[in-house]
């Protein structure tokens, strides 16, 4: 059994901690470089890097990105410190810029990053480092991966085979996406690819994945990686519309209209949803509209603002493709 040290907050303690046995990472094994952005991640910080520490870390170095938090995460990273090849901790502009800086940084012949929200799985970063080591010309791996509840309760298990993990099934990536924390991909294939777009804040992801589909095979490791936690928090879940226009515009960019389209698609039910509420609430007072339906209302003229700004840009494409 081997122990990790003692949280900060005992509720960071993992489940599987209790009967952890860690095993040693072989000398043969490639190199690996874990990237970190996080901002003001204090509420779920600690969990994320007790994920890291229930893996051997011999050959594996951590960047931590820090953005300047001003929460528990300085705390916990002082508390953690040994753990670190680097930690940064300055303003930068955002997510996209964090993560290039880490990469730029990295010295590992592999490459991932890690969220600060997100969790491996205890021993897989010996696989995936085995995986790269056994394949001939392996530049980028693909593992499972589940997304779960804050509680770590299963929502939905991301298993992947070869047939998903082409370029033209990925386009359609509303439905067929990747689990970022489960990627892991080679410098050659960073260099190729990346670095990530500085412009783009929730797709990024997406993006950098599908360069690299087109330009290298995707391996699958048919084992569980990590939890890519669904919280209150999360980008994608406080921002859906802004996600969901953003990844239509990356799929457009990458030459998938049709798939652009229907991702377009859950913005326009995003977009009725919001107006059968309006059209739920009770009549407003001879005053003016509630607080509620001045939110929802407000919510809608956004929801068509983007839809107009889709359109737009879709007519540019195909200007540009026609041209």
């Amino acid at each position: 059994m081997n122990r990790l040290p003692m949280p900060l907050d005992p509720a960071a303690t993992l489940p599987w901690e209790a009967d952890l046995h860690v095993e040693p990472a072989t000398a043969d094994l490639p190199t690996l470089s874990v990237v970190m952005p996080v901002y003001n991640a204090g509420k779920y910080l600690e969990k994320t890097l007790r994920s890291l520490l229930c893996n051997d870390l011999a050959g594996v170095e951590i960047i931590m990105m820090d953005g300047g938090s001003k929460d528990e995460t300085p705390a916990i990273l002082a508390h953690y410190r040994d753990m670190f090849a680097h930690v940064q901790s300055e303003r930068d502009k955002g997510q996209s810029d964090a993560i290039n800086k880490g990469m730029a940084r990295a010295t590992g012949r592999i490459l991932c990053w890690l969220n600060g929200d997100d969790l491996f799985l205890p021993n897989v970063l010996n696989a995936v480092r085995a995986r790269f080591r056994d394949t001939p010309g392996c530049e980028v791996v693909v593992g499972d991966a589940y997304m779960t509840e804050l509680d770590l309760r299963p929502i939905r298990h991301f298993v992947y085979g070869p047939e998903r993990l082409t370029q033209a099934v990925l386009l359609d990536y509303a439905r067929n996406h990747l689990v970022q924390p489960s990627v892991f991909f080679s410098r050659r294939a960073w260099d190729a690819a990346g670095p990530v777009k500085l412009d783009l804040h929730y797709s990024m992801d997406a993006d950098l994945f599908l360069r690299m589909a087109g330009q290298f095979t995707l391996h699958h490791l048919p084992l569980d990686i990590a939890y890519s936690v669904y919280h209150e928090d999360c980008k994608t879940r406080s921002a859906r519309a802004e996600s969901i226009s953003e990844l239509a515009l990356v799929q457009a960019g990458h030459g998938g209209q049709a798939e652009a389209t229907a991702t377009m698609q859950l913005l326009l039910d995003l977009h009725h949803q919001l107006e059968r509420r309006i059209g739920d609430l009770e009549e407003a007072p001879a005053s003016g509209p509630s607080l509620r339906e001045q939110a929802l209302l407000a919510r809608v003229a956004e929801l068509e603002r983007r839809l107009a700004v889709l359109a737009d840009a879709f007519v540019e494409i195909d200007a540009l493709e026609s041209a």
